[in-house]
């Protein structure tokens, strides 16, 4: 804050002249600005103005204590200057007494008399003669010799951090509101815009379990809250009233209020001079939320205080009593006596004054809108009668269906409800015709709001409508918007000149709001100003100066008149249009706003002579009229439709890429996936499965074991298919335990057979993974285990096919089960793998056999969107193999049974691929979710392994889909269709039909793909967008028309 210090330095030049200097020193090396008398007294002036001064523009007074500091009457005034101030008061402790040496120094000639006397005056130390404020505060110890300098300083610039910003505020606030005082309280100087709302705030701060760095004055209380009072057209919250011989009482009430930022209305401070003393007091009431009556002997008797809360009784208004002396209840009216008082009789101290202050801050903050809206309708409703019911004061607009909403509420009330004037005044407000338009528009700084408002009430009583800030905005509602509403509905800008309002930022966004309206723009000159730094908008305008014949308020406010009355058709012409093409455009420029038929003829002829007249049209009037003759239905433009196009697949290329649509993508596919014609039998398989009845018959005739197969079945199953030598055998069981000691050719088996493929389970976080046989040596896994894990989407149905993933502890193979059957089978076939990832798991090429690519499936492919998993995988897309319509029997089939006791042949098994698998429903459930119902675990391994055998020996094709890029072309593609569609035909039949056909021919398209040649084309994207193009272009072309 410029102008202002961090700290005031107080100090006895015997004992701490040096110290104060070094002290000053290292503040302003810290980057602080100090007051220090050496350097800020100028010669040839007043040195107390200069001190008091200081003090008063300090943020923090710095009292240094030593015996002579604190004996010196000039030190001991600037501390009840401070303590005036509530300034924030840090003592600093540097000398505690002096010595006699030290004092001999000073008094060569001093006696032993002398010193003994010296020191019963106490005057040798810091302690018997000190101030009590100081006393009271907690010191920052700079004792000499004692305590540590560099330590002491840090500590007293922490409690320069402490709070810092409420602190700075109290010494910015206490410097306007001197200023206010100091120049006889002008309005003038009182605060206005966000600098007054700062104030508010900072005067409803708290501080909650911890001590206020200082507190506000009661100037600040006042000055505050007179600056509200001064922005809200002069009423208050509360009237006290009250007799001579209570003043004392009324003052500490008055000064609590106004702590709480409550405006009070007082007959010491707010009767102007040369005001009628009984007209003031009427004023007071009739603008006052509350009456508080100090209740006295004295206040009984007092003709004044009767006729005060007769004439409040008479209003409506709310009386709160306050009993201040004890009174008789039989000399109480009875009027009174219903109503309850708080009793200030029984304090006897402090904390009993604070509990019935609480009480009434809780009666005032009680229905207060009620009461302020009460106030606010009394007080207009007043002034319409006062003035002969002028229908230019009535209630209009937003003020009216506010006012009429509050009467239906008030009158339902027992205690304080409308007044008869009041009902009459919203009723008759009811009654007059809406007007379109006002004639003046009120443009000032708070600080003139003396002039405004009687500038205000002189046009209404020559029967001009006005929009008064301080009249016309209800409270509750947004201050900004009502302000430019104000102008759009104002035939005349009129702006009060001033210094203040020519500065002001509020003023010049009012200014250039009419300007862009092209408002005609009057200025009146209410305080000479620099011209230099006026507006642009109001130099270009001659001013009305109101300092000529001599003041004469009404000599000059005649030629205000007379320039308002000129031309006055034109200006409502021009606000009438103005308002409705401003209401069009709010409305998106919807067509029932338009102009039609003689009101439509009479602006277009408004217009061409409006080209010769101030002010002129704006471009939303030309353009609301030319609008309004070119309305009739056309066609769109064609770039109407391309950019509609692209706006609306951008969209659904975004909806897309956040997922929404992915859950009816995989649905579409899933749908297409079941029209798939059925292929030949894979007789390259042979699926030995392990049904409920084949469990039954196992423990029937064979010995309990740890898995589902018991050992010994097992041992006799392997060895039977053994016998007629297979590729491979793929035994998709989990085992993870040893075998049966007893069954020692079982584990060999498991060992040594290298046709024997065994599966594993990867862990999860949620879920432990599961080994493969311990009997398989670790050398041996990469060729003889892979993991049976699937991926399942979030609807759990299987449509991936999961190829390679990193290992973990409990499976120490990359490769999936059906990749390593498939990846044995094709090389035994002279077929080379490569695989897509090196030993240290970075990416080196898509998996391939030989010349066959199994394209892989990233994170946005085709439907899929952001899957997360497929950036730590590789996984394609399962192609499943239907013979009848049914994916299960795409191979043979035979019951573990039927394998033990020989009931197949030796060509059911010789060079095939023989699957063991559990399809158990009750025992052992291994059923997955696929587009065709639920599969069997082992099944859906054999169709993953079958997929890659066909493909790479067979030629049989894999499901592709279109790069990223791709979809985004295709989508767009069918937004132009659905656009060139809106363009090419008006009639909403016609539209209708050629879009339904569209999306026929979209399903056409995608469905001979997908089920002739494999590809995953977007279906419901190109849907939507054909949805959502053709929609957006006829709204589009709508509002544009």
């Amino acid at each position: 804050m410029n102008g202002f210090q961090d700290a005031f330095i107080s100090y006895g030049r015997a004992d701490s002249k040096a110290f104060a200097i070094k002290l000053y020193q290292r503040l302003q090396k810290q980057g602080r600005k100090v007051w220090f008398d050496q350097n800020d007294i100028p010669l040839g002036v007043d040195f107390q103005n200069q001190i008091d001064d200081g003090i008063e523009t300090s943020h923090n007074f710095l009292f240094i204590i030593a015996p002579h500091s604190v004996n010196s009457p000039y030190c001991r005034k600037e501390i009840e200057l401070a303590v005036q101030h509530n300034k924030r008061i840090i003592p600093l402790l540097h000398v505690e007494q002096i010595s006699r040496e030290t004092w001999q120094q000073r008094y060569p000639q001093g006696t032993d008399e002398e010193w003994e006397a010296y020191q019963a005056k106490g005057l040798h130390s810091s302690f018997p003669n000190m101030h009590p404020e100081i006393g009271k505060i907690n010191w920052v110890y700079f004792r000499e010799g004692i305590d540590d300098f560099e330590q002491s300083l840090t500590g007293l610039l922490d409690v320069f951090e402490r709070h810092q910003d409420y602190v700075y505020q109290h010494t910015y606030f206490l410097a306007q509101a001197l200023a206010w005082k100091r120049h006889h309280q002008s309005s003038r100087y009182l605060l206005i815009g966000e600098e007054r709302l700062q104030a508010e705030q900072w005067l409803k701060t708290r501080f909650k379990d911890e001590q206020p760095p200082c507190v506000p004055t009661d100037l600040h209380c006042e000055f505050i809250t007179e600056s509200i009072k001064n922005t809200q057209n002069l009423m208050t919250q509360v009237f006290l009233s009250y007799a001579v011989e209570d003043k004392e009482v009324m003052v500490k009430i008055r000064n609590s209020l106004r702590r709480e930022c409550i405006t009070v209305w007082t007959n010491q401070s707010d009767i102007q001079t040369g005001e009628v003393f009984a007209a003031a007091i009427q004023r007071g009431i009739e603008q006052a939320d509350n009456v508080v009556y100090l209740l006295s002997p004295d206040s009984l008797q007092s003709y004044y205080c009767k006729q005060e809360w007769q004439y409040a009784l008479s209003l409506n208004k709310r009386i709160i009593p306050v009993l201040v002396r004890e009174t008789p209840p039989e000399q109480m009216p009875n009027v009174l006596q219903d109503l309850q008082y708080i009793d200030l009789t029984d304090n006897v101290k402090e904390e009993d004054y604070r509990l019935d202050e609480s009480q009434l801050l809780k009666i005032i903050q009680q229905d207060a809108a009620y009461y302020n809206e009460h106030k606010i309708l009394l007080t207009k409703a007043l002034k319409w009668e006062r003035q002969h019911r002028n229908p230019s004061i009535l209630l209009r607009g937003y003020n009216l269906r506010h006012a009429e909403a509050w009467l239906k509420v008030a009158k339902q009330r027992t205690s304080y409800p409308p007044t008869r004037l009041q009902e009459e005044f919203i009723s008759e407000s009811l009654r007059q015709p809406p007007a379109s338009s006002l004639d003046v528009f009120i443009s000032y700084s708070r600080a003139d709001s003396d002039f405004a408002r009687q500038l205000n009430d002189a046009l209404q009583m020559q029967g001009k409508t006005t929009w008064f800030d301080q009249e016309s905005i209800a409270s509750g509602t947004e201050f900004q918007l009502e302000i430019y509403r104000g102008i759009e509905v104002s035939d005349n800008f009129l702006f009060i000149l001033s210094p203040r309002s020519v500065d002001s930022p509020y003023c010049a966004d009012e200014v250039e709001y009419a300007a862009k309206l092209n408002k005609r723009v009057v200025t009146v000159l209410y305080r000479p100003i620099n011209s230099a730094r006026l507006h642009p908008e109001l130099a270009k305008v001659q001013r009305i100066d109101f300092n000529q014949n001599e003041h004469d308020f009404w000599a000059n406010f005649n030629q205000l008149v007379r320039t308002l009355d000129t031309d006055r058709d034109h200006l409502r012409v021009h606000t009438r249009l103005l308002t409705r093409a401003m209401e069009w455009d709010r409305e998106g420029r919807e067509p029932s706003f338009l102009l039609r038929g003689k009101d439509l003829e009479a602006s277009e002829q408004w217009l061409k002579q409006a080209q010769k007249k101030e002010p002129k049209p704006t471009l939303i009037q030309q353009d609301y009229i030319i609008t309004s003759r070119k309305f009739p239905l056309r066609k769109p433009k064609l770039s109407t439709v391309i950019l509609s196009s692209i706006a609306a697949s951008v969209l659904v290329i975004g909806v897309r890429f956040l997922g929404v649509l992915q859950p009816l993508e995989l649905l579409a596919y899933d749908y297409l996936m079941r029209q798939r014609p059925s292929e030949p039998i894979d007789k390259r398989f042979l699926i030995v499965e392990v049904t409920d009845d084949d469990i039954e018959w196992l423990i029937q005739n064979y010995p309990p074991g740890y898995g589902t197969v018991p050992d010994l079945a097992l041992n006799q199953l392997l060895e039977k298919l053994e016998r007629y030598q297979p590729r491979l055998i793929g035994l998709d069981i989990y085992r993870d335990f040893k075998t049966d000691l007893n069954l020692a050719p079982l584990a060999t088996r498991l060992r040594e057979n290298h046709r024997l493929i065994t599966v594993c389970k990867l862990g999860y976080s949620n879920y432990k993974g599961i080994k493969p046989p311990p009997e398989i040596y670790p050398s041996a896994i990469p060729e003889r285990v892979g993991f049976s894990d699937l991926i399942q989407d979030r609807d759990s149905i299987v449509r991936r096919h999961l190829l390679v993933q990193a290992s973990d502890e409990y499976c120490s193979t990359i490769d999936a089960f059906s990749l390593v059957i498939a990846r044995r089978y094709l090389e035994a076939e002279g077929k080379v793998y490569k695989p897509p990832f090196s030993t240290e798991g970075y990416y080196l090429q898509a998996l391939q056999f030989s010349n066959t690519l199994f394209q892989s499936l990233s994170a946005f492919s085709g439907g899929y969107q952001g899957q997360s998993d497929a950036d730590v995988t590789y996984q394609t897309l399962l192609n499943y193999h239907l013979v009848n319509g049914n994916p299960s029997e795409f191979a043979p089939r035979v019951r573990l049974r039927q394998v033990l006791e020989n009931q197949i042949s030796e060509t059911d098994i010789k060079d095939r691929i023989i699957l063991i698998g559990i399809t158990a429903r009750i025992s052992a459930d291994d059923y997955f979710f696929t587009p065709y119902g639920e599969m069997a675990g082992v099944v859906i391994q054999a169709q993953m392994a079958s997929q890659m055998i066909s493909t790479v020996l067979d030629g049989r094709a894999l499901i592709w889909w279109l790069p990223r890029w791709g979809d985004w072309l295709w989508i767009g593609v069918w937004s132009l269709i659905a656009g060139g569609i809106v363009w090419q035909f008006q009639r909403p039949l016609y539209i209708v039909v050629a879009g339904g056909m569209s999306c026929c021919i979209l399903y056409g398209i995608v469905y001979i793909i997908f089920v002739n040649v494999n590809g995953w084309i977007p279906l419901i994207p190109a849907g939507l967008t054909l949805v959502a193009t053709g929609g957006l272009v006829i709204y589009v072309t709508s509002k544009l028309r």
